[in-house]
């Protein structure tokens, strides 16, 4: 267009150049989010979305009611007897090794027997193997039946072992008890606990 066109073109309106004006006053003041009368309206609102670089704030607010009615609708994972008693299966497991390592001289001489150094740090890591097994199995319900199958067996066996202790050696008959008992209450809860689950919960059923 050349000079010659602009000066024989008509003259804008004032009134359309003062409309434009005023809408584009509008659309900068909703997307500025500053109240302007006339301002709200569904066509400048949707102008305004489409000129808009990150979502409006009711976006954010609605995925933030949406997560938090998820938050609050999930179930809290509680746990059952059964893995309170694998857990502290465990712990004994772990506690009877490491005596059996720092204290097996102490233990063999109240026996009476001969202390085998080598023998009595090999078991004592063997129980704290064991042990640790166990009480990483009780973290999770799907796990229990590992710590029953390892855990139960060995805890009654041991617990049996300790009768012979009574009157000979207390602190030996105490530390076999704890793991027969434990032993027992894991087997008791774990059975109990499957038999009487009226359904599965987010792990699964025990």
């Amino acid at each position: 267009m050349t000079p010659e066109d602009l000066a024989a073109s008509e003259p804008y309106d004032p009134a359309e150049v003062a409309a434009a004006e005023l809408l584009d006053a509008r659309i900068a003041a909703v997307l500025d989010g500053r109240e302007m009368p006339g301002a709200r309206t569904p066509e400048l609102e949707l102008l305004a979305d489409g000129l808009r670089r990150d979502p409006p704030p009711s976006t954010y607010a609605a995925v933030d009611r949406g997560l938090e009615s998820r938050r609050s609708a999930r179930p809290r994972r509680r746990w059952s007897a059964s893995q309170v008693a694998a857990a502290v299966l465990g712990a004994v497991l772990v506690i009877h090794g490491v005596g059996n390592m720092v204290a097996g001289e102490w233990i063999s001489a109240s026996l009476g027997e001969p202390y085998n150094q080598h023998a009595m740090i090999d078991g004592g890591l063997a129980f704290i193997a064991l042990g640790a097994a166990i009480a990483v199995a009780s973290t999770r319900r799907r796990w229990l039946p590992v710590a029953v199958i390892v855990g139960v067996p060995l805890g009654l066996v041991m617990g049996g072992r300790g009768a012979h202790e009574i009157g000979v050696f207390a602190w030996g008959a105490v530390a076999h008890g704890a793991v027969g008992v434990a032993a027992l209450v894991l087997l008791v809860t774990f059975v109990l606990g499957g038999r009487y689950s009226r359904g599965p919960d987010e792990e699964g059923r025990v």
